[in-house]
């Protein structure tokens, strides 16, 4: 979804009224969609 261009918490919101309120439930992994997905992105591009 976030590839696609929706904002994370656009995407996270989907997914919840998608699924269940209780989807995405773990408040560090939202943190991690958030802040962590351009740091993942930028440490997989330079291996």
């Amino acid at each position: 979804m976030v590839e696609s261009g929706l904002e994370c918490a656009e995407a996270v919101r989907s997914v919840r009224e998608r699924r269940s309120p209780w989807a995405l439930n773990n408040g560090l992994f939202v943190d991690y969609l958030s802040v962590g997905l351009d740091s993942a992105r930028l440490l997989a591009s330079l291996g």
